[in-house]
């Protein structure tokens, strides 16, 4: 049977009336019955005007979904230290959709809106504004990576991949190639959220089959803030001419959340 994570939403909200004991629980609990078959729902776009109050709740929200994402951190890195090795693979694939959902559902959603700038530096959701690095190292620190907020934004895109993983999982192109030329390739590298790096920018893709989203901190004007839009329409994406990918979430950067790895940021790529 496949269960959504919707349907552990009331569960999970909850916990902010419990003990920390039951709290744990109940994470533990729902994360039992996902097991590795949660599914992510559909992606949320976003760009200017749409959905304001659901972006605004998300907001509201966001620092009790982080400290319940920080729990399910905690018990998850329990659970993996002492299962068996033939336990342990579930356990980070579990992890791994839980964390994706996360980001996809309340992390990059409250930060819709936020406004663009080039040395923006926003912590807080809705408030200043954030430049495309930023955006990236904001949301993945926030997340509990525990990884130089400041240091990782300031580096080229290269850099930010290659932080998380080495030169040899990343994929370049150069050239221009077609937007239907990087759909096929993203379709054939598999579901999961990428970092992608561009001419002048950087942000998230993320693909669930054949829905595949752009999500960053926007230049483009009318809606220089952050969006989650379609990856073939008019964005930094589909005109640059140079591009290079890189899955994260692996098996190995799961790990490392888990057990709280420090990343040190790759400075010469």
């Amino acid at each position: 049977m496949t269960f959504s994570l919707y349907a552990f939403e009331p569960m999970i909200h909850g916990v902010r009336s419990m003990n920390p004991t039951k709290a744990i629980a109940v994470l533990a609990f729902a994360c039992v019955l996902a097991g590795s078959s949660v599914v992510l729902g559909e992606i949320p776009l976003y760009s200017g005007g749409m959905d304001e109050k659901a972006v605004q709740e998300k907001r509201v929200k966001y620092p009790d979904r982080l400290k319940v994402l920080e729990e399910f951190r905690k018990n998850q890195a329990g659970r993996h230290a002492q299962a068996d090795v033939a336990s342990r693979a579930a356990i980070l694939q579990e992890t791994r959709k839980h964390l994706e959902h996360a980001l996809l559902q309340d992390v990059f959603p409250a930060w819709y809106g936020t406004d663009w700038a080039f040395s923006g530096t926003s912590t807080k959701p809705g408030e200043g504004s954030i430049a495309c690095g930023y955006f990236v190292s904001t949301c993945l620190t926030q997340v509990g990576f525990k990884v130089s907020r400041t240091k990782l934004a300031q580096q080229a895109s290269q850099g930010i991949i290659e932080t998380f993983m080495a030169k040899s999982e990343r994929d370049v192109f150069a050239g221009g190639k077609s937007m239907e030329f990087i759909k096929g390739y993203l379709k054939k590298k598999g579901d999961g959220l990428y970092i992608v790096g561009l001419d002048s920018h950087v942000g998230f893709v993320s693909v669930s089959g054949d829905e595949m989203a752009f999500i960053h901190s926007s230049y483009y004007e009318p809606d220089s803030f952050v969006v989650a839009e379609k990856i073939d329409s008019k964005n930094p994406l589909s005109d640059s001419k140079y591009r290079v990918f890189g899955k994260i979430l692996s098996d190995d950067m799961i790990l490392g959340w888990l057990t709280q790895r420090e990343y040190p940021v790759k400075t010469n790529p």
